[in-house]
């Protein structure tokens, strides 16, 4: 039985080839990579065929051939040690050697990989330090996805179920968590909480996620946890949301907002978003040179999908109003209430009837529908009226940026009898 070693035909950028390991006993042969490199002229060093250096003799020796000579002395210190644990893992009796399985774990216990690499141990921390330092951290992280970082209403989202899960510990008697505390019975009792307060169950279900979120960092960190993702069930639910027919978009155009200018200038924000089909956090950061030949052109933030959007003559008609540069932008927060206010004065009233589980319990509430106006209504009612205008559902996609049908048709809000007089006309084309 032997052990040979022979250099790679692939070398790097430096000219350097790894050394391959080849056990031959017998019928029996394994190979495997060693991990260590040499150039061509040193190998006989490095393998240990000649303690003289090819550098012995040579008149003038430079920096860089004294880096060259470390290197490989280096190299050679590896290459022994490798070939010492070979010959120990050859000793035990009970190897099995009709594959090259232990030529290979014997390389990966070397380099402490894999099953052989040192386990890490984090430092005792509790639940809520562990959450805390996570959002503190989060501005600096980077999506896994899309290699960006986190959008500020994620973190906000991450912070408003932080303050849940306090209100749950403080409902308990408790002012903090073990890891060993996350379990089946811990999630019961959070998701309980949740609806006696009322939540919706899409809300439920935000909050469940944004845990597991927590929960799946820390077991990637080293964080020692009962916790079980598939026990957490995240709940969701389509719920009867609202969107504007043209009608309405045209009645919130035509209504007079010159003597109240924030409603004027949120008006003018709700009817761009209704006729691009965009995202508030999206729209708020294009500029003049995104406008250009009819189109508004620019990348998706929460997708980095590019979007083109032809200009509406809506559209065309509040950019000429601000000289090509979108309405001042306001916050989220601030934009859903006066959003409201000014659709009720549109008198956009008709009676809605939403049904969705409230508190664990399936609840059906009516509402006039300026009520329940947000500015994620207007890029539902662009899909929605885009749609119900008979346009492919491939080339609404393509302007609102949704990837996959499914999520696009989440968008699309046409109710049953409308639906149902879709259906007519086009009887009507063919049959009549």
């Amino acid at each position: 039985m032997a052990t040979y070693f022979s250099l790679s035909t692939k070398p790097d950028n430096k000219g350097r080839c790894e050394i391959l390991i080849r056990y031959k006993s017998g019928n029996y042969a394994a190979r495997a990579k060693s991990g260590v490199y040499s150039l061509s002229d040193w190998f006989e060093f490095v393998r240990g065929d000649n303690s003289e250096t090819p550098l012995k003799g040579k008149r003038i020796i430079t920096n860089e051939m004294k880096e060259m000579q470390t290197f490989h002395e280096n190299q050679k210190t590896k290459l022994s040690e490798i070939n010492t644990a070979i010959s120990d893992t050859l000793k035990n009796p009970e190897l099995d050697r009709s594959s090259s399985d232990w030529l290979l774990n014997c390389i990966d216990k070397y380099y402490q990989r894999g099953e052989y690499a040192p386990k890490i141990v984090q430092p005792e921390i509790t639940v809520f330090q562990f959450i805390d330092k996570f959002i503190n951290e989060a501005p600096n992280r980077k999506d896994k996805k899309t290699g960006r970082t986190f959008a500020y209403g994620i973190i906000q989202q991450y912070r408003t179920t932080e303050k849940r899960l306090a209100e749950f510990a403080e409902s308990i008697g408790k002012t903090d968590f073990g890891f060993s505390d996350i379990d089946k019975s811990f999630y019961d009792g959070f998701v309980l909480y949740l609806q006696n307060q009322s939540l919706t169950q899409n809300t439920v279900g935000k909050h469940v996620k944004v845990l597991k979120t927590f929960m799946n960092e820390a077991k990637e960190q080293g964080y020692k946890t009962d916790f079980r993702s598939k026990e957490f069930y995240v709940f969701t639910e389509d719920t009867d949301t609202i969107y504007l027919n043209e009608t309405e978009l045209q009645q919130l155009k035509d209504a007079d907002f010159s003597k109240i200018p924030h409603l004027d200038r949120v008006r003018d924000w709700f009817l761009l978003l209704a006729w691009t089909g965009s995202r508030f956090s999206d729209l708020e950061k294009v500029t003049k040179t995104d406008i250009k030949d009819g189109f508004i052109t620019f990348r998706q933030q929460k997708t980095n999908t590019k979007v083109t959007i032809p200009l509406h003559p809506i559209v065309t008609d509040i950019l000429e109003k601000y000289n090509f540069n979108l309405p001042e932008p306001i916050s989220n927060q601030r934009f859903n209430e006066y959003i409201k206010e000014a659709c009720k004065r549109a008198q956009i009233n008709s009676m809605e009837t939403m049904t969705r589980t409230v508190g664990g319990q399936l609840v059906t509430e009516k509402f006039e529908k300026w009520e329940q106006v947000s500015s994620h209504t207007g890029r539902r009612s662009f899909c929605t009226n885009m749609y119900k205008r008979g346009l492919s559902t491939l080339m609404i996609m393509s302007v609102s940026g949704h990837k996959t049908e499914t999520a696009f048709l989440k968008y699309i809000k046409v109710k049953q009898h409308e639906q149902a007089e879709m259906m007519k006309k086009e009887w009507e084309k063919i049959y009549y």
